[in-house]
């Protein structure tokens, strides 16, 4: 005979239930960590945009620098990303890229503070300011923005051997500045508006102390001076530009000065040749805006033909995508949020007050249950009375 087996639906319940546990005894699979990229994607991307930057396609390779820097934020190739879209924008040149291209070296500084290529990278933006200098009688914005932008070089620069060539390049810039101002104060000058032209004269003198015409304008100081009856200045003027300036040619027009202001010749601290004038040929090109200023084509990390420099290269090691600011420690904040927060329900539930009125219910709902209450005390004492009753009759 055959047995026949029942299957109840306790049974088939117990079956599930012991099932569900051995599973559950199990190895539990590790979570997965979505910040964690493939081995050496970072690196082929990279590699790709390089390649896209030699051909000149450099709007593809921008592309995928910025694919390494948004999707793997702790790559060793993030410095390098960052950098190479800089002196992408800085390669192609125009007044949009190169603005562009300042916008990327000054973000590069900001995110790496202590890289020691920031020398270099700060040079490049007064680079990218000195391509937008016009003529030096015209705007001269970009030209003041350039010369703040090299004495923040020339700080960072002190250990560098860069320093000389920023220093070289603060030099042009001033005289490109020192001839603005000069232009405007010869203007009032010869209008003989001498207050007007006395402001622009003391900028010269404090401020360009390498230009080439600064005899002349401690000459144009010290006549603006008498004009405005102030001769005891007037004098210190001219005993500066005959002490300093022997070979001027306003050193004679200088004593001449003194001697009628009755002050006394200075004797001649040096013998330097007179400074150096551009000649006229040198005018009419800085009139057409050629400030003959010395300025690479070559970016930071990437030449002008688009390839990567090694020693840049090789300066920009991985340590230092992991002190960056940004995307890496936005990442780690929300990390540490969700640790502090209860396992079993979310951090924003955990942050809710608790409504006001949970604790006491209102007046309507108090009475509502001593109703109830009364309801269900007198159906106890009716069910007590039948049950005596019933007891009693038996």
């Amino acid at each position: 005979m055959r047995m026949k087996i029942s299957t109840t639906p306790t049974l088939v319940v117990l079956i599930l239930t012991l099932t569900g546990l051995l599973g559950g005894c199990g190895g539990k699979d590790k979570v997965k960590n979505e910040n964690v990229s493939p081995l050496g994607r970072d690196k082929i991307i990279y590699e790709d945009a390089a390649k896209k930057a030699r051909k000149g396609r450099y709007d593809e390779a921008r592309l995928l620098y910025n694919v390494v820097i948004t999707t793997y934020p702790d790559s060793e190739y993030l410095p390098l990303a960052k950098l190479a879209i800089a002196d992408s924008f800085y390669l192609e040149g125009g007044t949009s890229n190169l603005e562009q291209a300042i916008g990327g070296y000054k973000e590069f500084t900001q995110y790496f503070p202590t890289h020691p290529k920031n020398c270099e990278v700060k040079h490049k933006i007064a680079h990218s300011l000195m391509r937008q200098m016009g003529a030096y009688n015209r705007d001269a914005s970009k030209a003041k923005q350039a010369e703040h932008q090299l004495k923040a070089a020339t700080q960072a620069c002190q250990n560098s051997p860069f320093l000389p060539v920023v220093e070289r390049d603060l030099k042009t810039v001033q005289q490109v500045l020192g001839l603005h101002e000069l232009d405007i104060a010869t203007f009032y000058f010869d209008n003989q508006k001498y207050k007007s032209s006395e402001g622009r004269l003391r900028d010269i003198i404090n401020q360009y102390p390498t230009f080439s015409y600064y005899d002349k304008s401690l000459y144009m100081l010290g006549v603006s001076m008498i004009e405005q009856e102030q001769p005891e200045e007037a004098a210190d003027h001219f005993t500066r530009l005959v002490r300093d300036y022997p070979n001027s040619e306003f050193a004679g027009k200088g004593k001449e000065f003194l001697e009628k202001l009755g002050k006394p010749i200075p004797e001649p601290s040096n013998n330097d040749p007179a400074p150096v004038r551009p000649s006229f040929v040198g005018k009419f090109t800085l009139i057409l805006g050629y400030n003959g200023l010395e300025i690479s084509k070559d970016g930071v990390l990437l030449s002008k033909e688009g390839d990567e420099k090694k020693d840049v290269k090789d300066a920009m090691k991985p340590q230092q995508a992991a002190g960056a600011s940004g995307t890496r420690a936005i990442r780690a904040s929300n990390k540490q949020i969700q640790s502090n927060s209860p396992s079993t329900q979310p951090a924003s539930s955990a942050v809710l007050p608790a409504p006001q009125n949970s604790a006491a219910p209102e007046n309507g709902d108090e009475k509502s249950e001593n109703k109830d209450g009364k309801k269900k005390s007198k159906e106890s004492k009716g069910s007590k009375d039948k049950e005596n009753k019933g007891k009693t009759g038996s």
